[in-house]
């Protein structure tokens, strides 16, 4: 078989198709591993040194041979004045409604509002069951949370959570507030008790950096709950010094525990250690074994579906494990939004376990084909149309007749949306984004997730030097050229236009 010859599976491309079609066309993938920056070379001409496993893909059009392509490195110093000539190659194709759409133009429905503190004062974070301090809840309102939805006071208000008594395991719906049930209980617990520590474990070091950043904001002039020395008859110069130690023992010390954190912190220097899976067990392990263990009062595991990960799962099993047998005063929260066994593991934690279906954003689902959107509100649904689309390939007017497609997106005359699923996906994300709003787009390797960031960054509304949201990727790329890792020369590309690239 030829290096450019597709695989499909069952009639339908892949993400990993249209990467190898790419690439059979002209398109150049750099090594996974990168390059590395000499330490000794200042070049303007070398490109940043990407972050630890990061591909590198330029892209080479068959035309673009004896031209600079596109997508290559760029010089470090970003000035403003190369950001001016921003063109793109192509437009993303339009979108029509069809014969299956309701109305001249469909609007989201969202349903009923959700109750808010008016109609249930439980629903606000300031009620005086929840026993926040007010610089929490001040900071908790200053990034825009200040009510809660009912399930998440039901589930905070089961007996002995809030007090720390016992272990809790949840699930709920992606968006639907897990984290905020968690982040109450963990502060909680450190607040109103000064000596203690909390670890929270996530299982990718891009989320522990995010979730780091998040809960310094959240704790940023909150105080422990410490009594003040009734003694205030010292000297002036030891009265200041017991009032600056005094100071140091109430703030929150929050620490980021990873793999290539340069940090000097230890573990008797922070309050919460946001740790990867492996980290948070070595300091488990570490703690064990100097007996600081006592010092532990709550553990959260986030994404604790992890548990069924071939390489990485047994190390949660291995740390709840030791955590239960120890028999300490330690609270553990376990939260996921894909586990489908709550029960077991609640009973095997001897944990109260909460279930949550609630979304506060419904989610519409269609299945995109050869550049028709159908209706797929259902799991039935979805499978009764995907049936017929694999019987009737070659007969799609047919098809059309029998199930009235809900949109219709134009064929596009541009070489790199040929492929209909491409054309599909840029026009879709483009339109959603020049709606305001953000889109997603889940990829099936990492390649591919570079890939067509790149060409959904072409497509994107070209915006004007000097303008807010241009202000704003700026700022977006300083902050991430001045990281340690450096900043990815196809990232620094496309963020540049409105669309980037994650990946694990």
């Amino acid at each position: 078989m030829s290096t450019g010859q597709s695989v499909q599976s069952h009639g339908v491309t892949t993400s990993i198709d249209i990467a190898r079609h790419l690439a059979s066309n002209g398109y150049h993938v750099a090594p996974v591993a990168g390059q590395k920056r000499p330490l000794t070379d200042s070049s303007p001409q070398e490109a940043p040194k990407p972050d630890a496993g990061v591909h590198r893909i330029a892209l080479r059009g068959p035309s673009e041979i004896s031209n600079p392509p596109i997508l290559e490195s760029v010089p470090l110093d970003f000035a403003r004045a190369s950001l001016a000539p921003l063109v793109n190659r192509f437009t993303a194709s339009a979108i029509h409604l069809g014969p299956g759409a309701s109305g001249l133009e469909e609007e989201h429905k969202l349903g009923e509002p959700a109750p808010g503190p008016s109609q249930n004062p439980l629903l606000s974070l300031s009620h005086p069951k929840y026993g926040l301090p007010s610089a929490l809840k001040a900071n908790f309102a200053a990034l825009g949370v200040t009510s809660i939805y009912a399930w998440q006071a039901s589930c905070l208000l089961a007996r002995g959570l809030l007090s720390g008594e016992r272990h809790l395991v949840y699930t709920a719906p992606t968006g639907g507030g897990k984290s905020l049930v968690a982040d109450v209980l963990l502060l909680k617990r450190i607040i109103e008790n000064p000596t203690r520590k909390a670890i929270l474990v996530l299982p990718y070091v891009a989320l522990v950096q995010e979730k780091l950043k998040w809960l310094r904001q959240i704790v940023q002039g909150v105080e422990k709950i410490i009594p003040d020395d009734e003694n205030e008859d010292d000297g002036d110069n030891l009265h200041f010094a017991r009032k600056r130690w005094k100071r140091l023992q109430k703030s929150v010390r929050v620490t980021g525990f990873f793999g290539g954190n340069r940090t000097t912190t230890t573990w008797a220097d922070t309050d919460i250690a946001v740790c990867t899976i492996e980290k948070a067990n070595s300091l488990i392990n570490t703690a064990i074994e100097d007996c600081s263990i006592g010092d532990l009062s709550v553990v959260v595991l986030d994404e604790l579906h992890m548990l069924d990960d071939e390489h990485r799962g047994y190390l949660l099993e291995l740390m709840v494990t030791k955590l239960l047998l120890l028999q300490q005063d330690i609270q553990i929260v376990g939260m996921s939004a894909t586990l489908s066994n709550t029960e077991m593991l609640a009973q095997w934690m001897n944990a109260k376990f909460y279930i949550s279906t609630y979304k506060p954003v419904p989610i519409d689902e269609y299945l995109v084909y050869e550049n028709v959107i159908y209706p797929a509100a259902t799991s039935r649904q979805l499978f009764q149309t995907a049936s017929k689309l694999t019987a009737t390939v070659s007969a799609s007017n047919t098809l059309r007749d029998s199930i009235p497609p809900h949109r219709i997106i134009e064929t596009s005359t541009y070489k790199e949306l040929s492929n209909s699923a491409t054309n599909s996906m840029v026009a879709l994300a483009v339109e959603t984004a020049i709606a305001g709003f953000g889109a997603l787009v889940f990829c099936g390797s990492r390649g591919a997730c570079q890939v067509h960031s790149a060409t959904i960054s072409e497509a994107m509304p070209a915006l004007t030097e000097g303008s807010d949201e241009m202000n704003k990727r700026l700022d977006l790329l300083a902050e991430l050229r001045s990281l340690s890792c450096g900043l990815d020369p196809i990232l620094q590309k496309t963020i540049i236009k409105g669309a980037g690239f994650h990946r694990q």
